[in-house]
Order: C-alpha cells, then structure tokens, then sequence
C-alpha cells in the first residue's frame, strides 16, 4: 500500500468514526432535550412578589413588543404592585430610553421604574446595566430578563413555580431564536435552539448547570450570600459563574421547561460570527477539556468531510476498502441524519414543523461554527456592546484595545448593532 492509499485509509476511518460518534452523541442529547421539554410544569403554590430586571442597551428588532409581552403577564398582582418591571440602561442617550418611557405611560397602573445606570459599574457590559437597577428592586425576588426575549403570557407564573420547588435556588431556561431574515438568522436558529438548548438540558440532567442569563430568577438573599451582583461583574460568562456559584453553595440550578424566544430580526453572517466568537471564547476559557470535544457535536461537518473524502483522487485509483459512491451514500446519510435530528428537537422546543430549506443549512452552520471553535482557541479579543476586551481564564474580562486585524470581524456593521 503507497503513502497516498494508506493516508486516505486513516484519514477515512478517522473522520467517519467522528462522524458516527458524533451522530450517537448528538441522538442522545436531542432525546435529552425532547424529553425536558415535555416535563409537565408545576404548579404555582403562591405568588409572591417579584422585581423583573429588563437591562436595555439600543433598539432591539422588536423591542417595545418584547417589554410589552412581560407587562401583559398573567401572574397574580401583575397591575397592582405584586410585580415591578425595571428598565435599565447605562447612557442617558440610549434609544431604548424613549421606548421604556412611552411603555410606562401606557400601562399607568403598572409598577414601573426607568434607571439610567453608570456605565463603568462593572467590566461586564450587562453586569454594569443591573447593578444600576438593582438598588430600585422592591422586591426579594429577582427575574432578570434580556431585552430581546419575548415571553408567552404565563411565563412569571412557570418561573416563580419552579423555584418553589424543593432545594431550588435559581431558576433558567432553554433558548430558542425566533423567526428573522438572512442566513445568520438560520444559523442562529439551528445553534440556539440546537447544540446549546441540548448542552444546557444535558447539564440540568447531570446536575452541572449551564445557566444562559437570557433568563434567571433567583432570590435576592442568595444572591447576597454569593458577594451580590459585584462577584460576576468582571468576567464574561457572567450566567454560567453565577449558575456554578449556586450549586456548588447547595443552592439548586433548575431549568424550567418554559422555552423562551429571542428575538433578533435580520441576522448577517457577522453578526452571528461575533456573538458565537464571543460565546466559543467563554466556553474555551471556562471548561478548556469539554470544550476540545465540541467538534463531536457538529456530525454533519464530519459527514460533509467524509463526502470530500469519497472523491479524493486516492478513492477513484481503486486503493479504497469502499466504493466511491458507496462512501458517498454513506456520507449523504449521515448529512440527513444530522439534519433530521435537528428537525425533531426544533419541533419539541418550538412546538411547530421546522422548514426543511433551514434544515438543510445544518451542515453549513456546523462548517460555521467549527471555524469559530478552531479561531477561539488563538483569538482573545472580544468586542462587546462597545467595550473591547482581552480574555483569561474562568472568562475573567481585562480592559484591552482590540487589534486592527480583528476590528473587520468583530465589530457591527454600520447601523447594525451587536446582541
């Protein structure tokens, strides 16, 4: 056997063991997933009150709606001060600003507050927005919610609920993206909904919760007991710290089976490439050994490279142990397995048929992604709502200035903002 034959062998069986692991693995957490989604919610014992931290920062697509859907909750005390909504954002400029106002105007018999913050509170963007609200909460519980989401009318009642239940010290839940135009809104939908809803179902399985601060309710108590809001306002995975500093306190991480929506509006490739720069570069900082393995979870792009790899010039000299066409049925098989398994979570978390045309994008989106996993493991740059930072270990934030070579990545098109 030449060089080239034996090559193409290895390469063969190492990118379809890839690519089968990688199908069983994925087939699992989807179940996973499924499964977490149909739990049967529980039932609301009582209904204490609540303060909702909503931190804004610019005109979200679809922003007043977004504020709307939480102030038309069905949750007891909703219009008579059970319930405080907080506005918050960190420039007396921001836009967001008149959006806030106009919507406390229009619900006047609602408990609503409008806070400018400073911005220099916190290195973490977000962290600096709460800590501007949080001395305005009335209330011991605290719901913080992204400006982006937009939540079904029983959502307070599903959150407070489960943090009733025994041992829970903070409530999230599972994401998904909603509806928007452009291939990066595809992509978006396909990762959010995807791989991430499944890690975060798997951790809750397992008992190693990995909060996405989208959403989270805890109790201000507990919260105070960890070093309050100012222990997480120097790293960038703010959520996933916060979610480890409960459990390993003794306080509960629940994910609720309420799936909540964000809304992003017309995503451009770039605008999915930072945010998941950005989410890769946390992950890679904060659990470097799982995160090696993340290419396991992206089968589809070890099926299309198994499809390469059946019309490599070694395959058609007659040196390979399977046909070309058979490998390359092969591949195509598992292309649609992979997206397949895409298709029957998107279904449980959305509650509706997928389009097979975004489905079909699920192999591109893998390719995507597997390009920004190899970049996050060199790239520690993150530009963020603004603010440029430099990375380290645990995801801790270091004021820096990011380099010319990255700002073209990295920073939003004109006129487009960063989530």
């Amino acid at each position: 056997m030449n060089d080239e034959a034996w090559l193409w062998r290895t390469l063969v069986i190492v990118v379809a063991s890839g690519a089968t692991l990688g199908l069983v693995v994925r087939t699992g957490l989807a179940w996973i997933t499924c499964r977490h989604a149909a739990r049967r919610r529980p039932e609301l014992v009582c209904a204490p009150g609540l303060s909702v931290f909503k931190p804004l920062c610019g005109l979200d697509p679809g922003l007043e709606d977004n504020l709307r859907a939480l102030l038309l909750q069905d949750y007891p005390g909703m219009r008579d001060g059970g319930v405080q909504v907080i506005f918050g954002v960190t420039s007396p400029t921001d836009p967001a600003l008149a959006v806030a106002r106009r919507l406390a105007s229009s619900f006047p018999a609602a408990d609503i507050a409008v806070v400018v913050g400073d911005p220099d509170a916190a290195k973490n963007p977000k962290v600096a927005n709460l800590l501007g609200m949080a001395p305005h909460a009335r209330h011991g519980l605290w719901l913080v919610s992204d400006s982006n989401v937009r939540v079904a009318p029983g959502y307070l009642r599903d959150m407070v609920a489960t943090l009733q239940l025994r041992d829970v010290g903070l409530v999230a839940n599972l994401v998904v993206a909603g509806d928007g135009r452009g291939l990066g809104s595809v992509f978006e939908q396909l990762q959010l909904g995807g791989i991430i809803a499944a890690g975060v179902a798997a951790g809750d399985l397992i008992g190693h919760p990995c909060v996405i601060g989208k959403s989270m309710l805890l109790r201000r108590d507990d919260l105070s007991a960890l070093g309050g809001l100012r222990a997480f306002g120097d790293v960038l995975g703010e959520d996933y710290v916060m979610g480890q500093a409960f459990a390993r306190a003794g306080l509960g991480v629940e994910i609720s089976s309420h799936v909540v929506h964000a809304e992003g509006g017309a995503w451009s490739l770039r605008r999915f490439g930072a945010r998941h720069l950005r989410w890769c570069q946390m992950r890679r900082w904060i659990a470097p050994t799982a995160y090696a393995f993340e290419p396991l979870l992206m089968p589809s792009a070890w099926a299309l490279a198994l499809l390469v790899l059946a019309f490599a010039p070694a395959a058609w000299a007659g040196q390979a142990a399977v046909s070309p066409m058979g490998l390359g049925a092969l591949a195509v098989l598992g292309l649609a397995i992979a997206c397949a398994i895409e298709g029957v979570q998107a279904r449980a978390l959305h509650h509706a048929r997928p389009s097979w045309r975004r489905l079909l994008a699920t192999p591109l989106k893998d390719l995507a992604m597997l390009a920004l996993w190899l970049a996050a493991w060199v790239i520690r740059g993150v530009h963020w709502r603004g603010h440029d930072f430099r990375i380290g270990p645990g995801s801790r934030l270091v004021d820096a200035h990011a380099t010319e070579a990255l700002e073209p990545f990295l920073a939003p098109s004109p006129g487009e903002a960063l989530p």
